[in-house]
């Protein structure tokens, strides 16, 4: 594994902070700026990145907050940061502290750029490593249990023996690269996509089963209009139907092995960064 490229000051072309303690009491925080920006968090003892996230507030707010879950006595709620259980859990594995660098891209002012460029940053360090951030996608480390959100009132921690936990679940490993520079063709990113069609004629031909699918407007693309992903396909396209232009193109591609959300959630976030790193840009629509 190349850990120097993803853990690189200016990994993906960005000006990154350097690295330092995730402690909400330490002075590298403060050191932080307070405009919209990217973070990038890694443990001493273990390879890779735990978590690559963004925000679009005060990046010291935002990674304070994180640091302040990572290192409380409980494991925290899934709320306000949904990777701050996971996070937790690794800091309690080890004694070594996590570290975090940081990044205020100009591009980091546009919403809609910068959570692109997070699925890219993403992208590529599944490319590299074959695997996802330890705690994106709301995942947790074997052993532990994972907190709800404080509405559930449930905080996990780690797991008494003979017990289990859906989310430490492995994912999906990378899609095929050597097919990335065409966001249109029949075999993007190595899948199989069906002929596009317009939305208006999303019809029950269209599977139930999980899956990816892209819309795009024809001769304005690319960019694409969407990416996304969804358990029930035919769904899923009804509902573009009813809220889109009808006359929108749309394309899906099944998959077999991605029968849980965060393994969706992970191809689907592949595709949006290899999209932005192929076109320049986000799909119109969204976030």
């Amino acid at each position: 594994m190349n850990e120097s490229r993803f853990h690189a000051a200016d990994w993906l072309g960005v000006n990154w902070s350097n690295w330092g303690t995730l402690d909400p009491d330490g002075d590298h925080l403060s050191t932080f700026s307070t405009d919209e920006g990217l973070y990038r968090i890694r443990h001493p003892a273990r390879a890779g990145l735990e978590y690559i996230g963004e925000t679009g507030r005060s990046l010291r707010g935002r990674v304070r907050s994180l640091a302040h879950g990572a290192f409380a006595d409980e494991m925290p709620y899934r709320d306000p940061h949904t990777a701050a259980p996971c996070i937790w859990a690794v800091q309690q594995e080890d004694g070594e502290k996590l570290e975090v660098s940081g990044a205020t891209p100009t591009l980091a002012e546009d919403k809609q750029a910068r959570k692109a460029f997070e699925d890219a940053l993403i992208a590529v360090y599944r490319r590299e490593t074959g695997e996802s951030p330890t705690a994106n996608f709301g995942r947790i480390i074997n052993g532990y249990r994972q907190s709800t959100y404080r509405s559930g009132e449930e905080r996990g921690g780690p797991l008494e023996p003979g017990e289990t936990e859906s989310n430490t679940e492995d994912g999906v490993g990378p899609l095929d690269w050597s097919r990335s520079d065409d966001v249109l063709s029949e075999d993007w990113m190595g899948l199989w996509w069906a002929s596009p069609r317009p939305l208006a004629k999303a019809d029950t031909s269209i599977p139930t089963d999980d899956g990816l699918y892209r819309i795009w407007r024809e001769d304005e693309a690319p960019p694409l209009e969407y990416i996304g992903q969804s358990s029930n396909l035919k769904s899923r396209l009804y509902r573009h139907r009813r809220n889109r232009d009808e006359t929108l193109l749309f394309s899906y591609s099944e998959l077999g092995e991605h029968d849980a959300q965060h393994k969706r959630e992970e191809v689907e976030t592949e595709l949006i960064g290899v999209h932005w790193l192929e076109v320049g840009k986000s799909p119109r629509d969204q976030f």
